[in-house]
């Protein structure tokens, strides 16, 4: 009896342990809406890696990013492709996923973060990387590097 009792103490102990490491992972997906310009294709690719690490990404056709971008506060230095509206933030370009999973975790007093025009091997785009990604805040300032 004894026995049984520490197997299913070890299984709900374990159980616990797995559930805590990988929350993230069973959690509902993360919304997002992506808007660029129709016909896109690295837009629709960075839509794909998004979905692939477990985010729900509508992709949504605009004929004016230059309008939309303004609407949300970014600075045409600081555009792309595509601007993306996850949670409360405004991710501009094809900002790496673990730099998009560290915004919305740890919630910073900011609109947003850029990774302006289209860095060759950053995701959905072809080519390798040469150098570290710089992601600014949408005021301009260095939010990470990638």
């Amino acid at each position: 009896m004894t026995q049984l009792r520490n197997a299913t103490v070890a299984r709900l102990t374990l159980m616990l342990v797995l559930f805590i490491s990988t929350g993230a992972a069973i959690a509902a997906p993360v919304q997002a809406r992506l808007y660029h310009n129709p016909g896109c294709m690295c837009c629709e690719q960075y839509a794909d890696y998004l979905n692939a690490k477990g985010y729900e990404v509508d992709v949504l056709d605009t004929d004016d990013m230059a309008a939309l971008n303004e609407k949300h506060g970014v600075e045409p230095a600081l555009s792309s492709c595509h601007t993306t509206l996850i949670g409360d933030y405004v991710v501009v370009g094809h900002v790496p996923e673990p730099v998009v999973a560290k915004l919305l975790r740890e919630e910073p007093d900011i609109r947003g973060i850029a990774l302006p025009g289209m860095p060759s091997g950053s995701p959905g785009m072809p080519g390798k990387k040469s150098e570290p990604f710089v992601i600014k805040t949408l005021n301009g300032d260095v939010y990470t590097t990638y």
